[in-house]
C-alpha cells in the first residue's frame, strides 16, 4: 500500500515537469534560437548584443586619420589635440569661434593689419558681440576699419550682428585613408542571415537594428547624434525609424525626399541571400572594431559574396560583391571620452568609410543598378558618388562601380559661406611702441549661444617689436 502511494506521488510530482518540459521543447522547435536578435516585424530583427571585436589580437594595426585640412572649404575635420571647443589663443583650433590674425614682427613706426574671423558652427544662427581693444602700442589707422565699428575715447573697434549657421553635408571622396575590407566570419561574428532562414524567412529585403546605446556608443550623422543603427540586406546602413519601410528595395538617386530617412549607400542594390526555396547565396554581418582606426571605435557593417537578383530570374543570383561600411563612434573608446564627445558635439557628424573588396561583374551591376551615396533625415541633402538606374528610373547613371582595395571617405564640411556661418573683419594701425616689446591685443566675442565654451570665446594676437635689418644680396660676378 505503501508502495502504491509513492508511485502515485511521484507520477503526480514529475507529470507537470515532464509537461514544461515538452512545453519547453515546443517553443524551441516553434522560435529558433535568435542568437540575441528578437522578431520585430516582417524582415526586421533588433539586438542589443552587438560582437565587440578587438583587431589587435590578430596582427593589425590601426589605421591613423589625418589631422591637417588638405582642402580648401572643409574646416571640420578630425583632430588630435583635446581642447578644440570654442575661442582662445589656440591658432590650431580650427573649431574656434573667434581667430585674430596680423604679422607676427614689426619695427616702430610699422603699420599693421589685423584680421578677425568669427565663426557660427552650430545649427542655429546666434547673435554675436565682437570688441577689440587697442593696447597701448598701437595706435589706430582712421578710416582703415572693415565692418567695425572705432570709439576713440575708449580705443575699441566693435561690431554686433548675427551669423546664420554652415550648411552641413558632406563629400565623398577616393584619396583619403585605405581600411581593409575586414570577413567578420573570420573573427566569429554571425551571419545575419542565419536567423531569418532559420524562422522560414528568405533573407530578401531584410534588416537588423543595432542598439549601440546600450554598449555606451552613439555615431553622429548630419547634425544629429545616433543610438541606434540599421542595417540592411541590400548593402545600406539606415536610421532606425525608417526601418520599417520597404522604400529601400529598388536602389535610386541620393538625396531623395520621397525616401526621407538617413541612407548611408554602400553599395544599394536589390539582394537575396536565399532561404526559402532558393538556396543560401553570400552573407552579411556587423561588430564594433577596436584597433581599426587609431583612437577610435568603429561600427562595422560587411556584405560578403552578397548576389544581386539577377531580373531575368529573381532564384538566379546575380553579380556578387564584397563592401563594408565604417562608422567612427563616440564613448566606450580607447580615446578618452571628453575629447570625443567634444568632436562629436563640434563636427556635428560622423566620418564614415565604404570599402571595397571585390565585384564580380561591374558591367552587370551597372546593367541592373546600384546607388553609392548618402543623404540626410528628410532627404534634402546629400551626394551620390556613383549610380546606375534600376526599374525604369529617368536619372543618368554617374560614375562607375569601385574596384577592390579602394576606400571611400564621406567627410562632413560647411558649405556656403554666402549663408554667413563665417564673417572676416580687419583694419590697420600704426605701431608706437619700443624696442624689444611684445605688443599684446585680445579680441573678444560673446553670442547667444547656450553652450557656456561657444557664448563667450577670445583670440590673443602677439606682435613682437623689433629692428629689422636687411642683409645687402651680394651677387657674384667676372670681372
Amino acid at each position: 500500500m505503501k508502495k502504491e502511494i509513492f508511485i502515485r506521488t511521484l507520477i503526480l510530482v514529475l507529470l507537470p515537469l515532464l509537461a514544461i518540459a515538452l512545453a519547453a521543447q515546443a517553443q524551441a522547435q516553434a522560435q529558433p534560437d535568435m542568437g540575441g536578435l528578437s522578431i520585430v516585424g516582417q524582415g526586421q530583427r533588433y539586438t542589443g548584443t552587438i560582437p565587440v571585436i578587438d583587431i589587435h589580437a590578430f596582427g593589425y594595426q590601426p589605421v591613423a586619420l589625418p589631422t591637417q585640412n588638405s582642402g580648401n572649404q572643409a574646416p571640420l575635420i578630425i583632430q588630435d589635440f583635446p581642447q578644440i571647443r570654442g575661442g582662445g589663443s589656440d591658432p590650431n583650433n580650427p573649431y574656434a569661434v573667434i581667430r585674430k590674425t596680423g604679422p607676427t614682427f614689426m619695427s616702430p613706426g610699422g603699420m599693421v593689419q589685423y584680421e578677425i574671423t568669427l565663426n557660427n558652427f552650430e545649427s542655429i544662427t546666434h547673435t554675436f558681440q565682437l570688441v577689440d581693444t587697442l593696447p597701448s602700442g598701437l595706435s589706430y589707422v582712421p578710416d582703415s576699419a572693415n565692418g567695425l565699428a572705432y570709439e576713440a575715447a575708449t580705443r575699441t573697434l566693435s561690431w554686433q550682428g548675427e551669423l546664420a549657421p554652415g550648411d552641413l553635408d558632406y563629400v565623398i571622396e577616393a584619396n583619403g585613408p585605405t581600411l581593409p575590407y575586414l570577413d567578420l566570419a573570420a573573427f566569429g561574428a554571425v551571419d545575419l542571415c542565419r536567423d531569418f532562414i532559420a524562422n522560414g524567412e528568405a533573407c530578401d529585403d531584410v534588416s537588423v537594428t543595432f542598439n549601440l546605446g546600450i554598449n555606451g556608443y552613439t555615431t553622429n550623422l548630419y547634425g544629429e547624434t545616433l543610438s541606434q543603427l540599421t542595417v540592411s540586406s541590400n548593402g545600406l546602413i539606415l536610421a532606425p525609424d525608417t526601418a520599417g519601410s520597404r522604400l529601400y528595395v529598388h536602389n535610386q538617386w541620393l538625396p531623395d525626399a520621397a525616401t526621407p530617412g538617413f541612407v548611408l549607400a554602400g553599395l544599394w542594390r536589390d539582394t537575396a541571400m536565399g532561404g526559402g526555396a532558393a538556396p543560401q547565396h553570400g552573407r552579411f554581418h556587423a561588430a564594433i572594431i577596436s584597433g581599426l582606426v587609431e583612437g577610435y571605435d568603429v561600427f562595422y557593417a560587411q556584405w560578403h559574396d552578397v548576389p544581386q537578383v539577377a531580373a531575368q530570374d529573381p532564384l538566379a543570383p546575380g553579380p556578387t560583391a564584397r563592401h563594408a561600411i565604417a562608422l567612427l563612434l563616440n564613448g566606450a573608446s580607447s580615446t578618452p571620452a571628453d575629447t570625443v564627445q567634444e568632436i562629436a558635439e563640434q563636427t556635428a557628424a560622423a566620418h564614415v568609410f565604404f570599402i571595397y573588396d571585390n565585384i564580380s561583374d561591374p558591367a552587370q551591376m551597372v546593367a541592373q543598378g546600384y546607388t553609392i551615396g548618402v543623404a540626410d533625415k528628410l532627404g534634402g541633402r546629400g551626394v551620390t558618388y556613383a549610380y546606375a538606374p534600376c526599374c525604369g528610373q529617368a536619372h543618368p547613371p554617374q560614375g562607375y562601380p569601385p574596384a577592390a582595395g579602394t576606400t571611400l571617405q564621406l567627410r562632413p564640411v560647411l558649405f556656403g559661406a554666402a549663408n554667413g556661418y563665417a564673417r572676416t573683419f580687419s583694419y590697420e594701425a600704426v605701431v608706437n611702441a619700443p624696442v624689444p616689446e611684445t605688443v599684446v591685443s585680445t579680441a573678444v566675442v560673446t553670442s547667444s549661444s547656450p553652450d557656456s565654451e561657444l557664448s563667450y570665446a577670445w583670440s590673443t594676437h602677439y606682435l613682437y617689436v623689433r629692428w629689422q635689418t636687411y642683409l645687402p644680396l651680394a651677387l657674384g660676378g667676372g670681372e
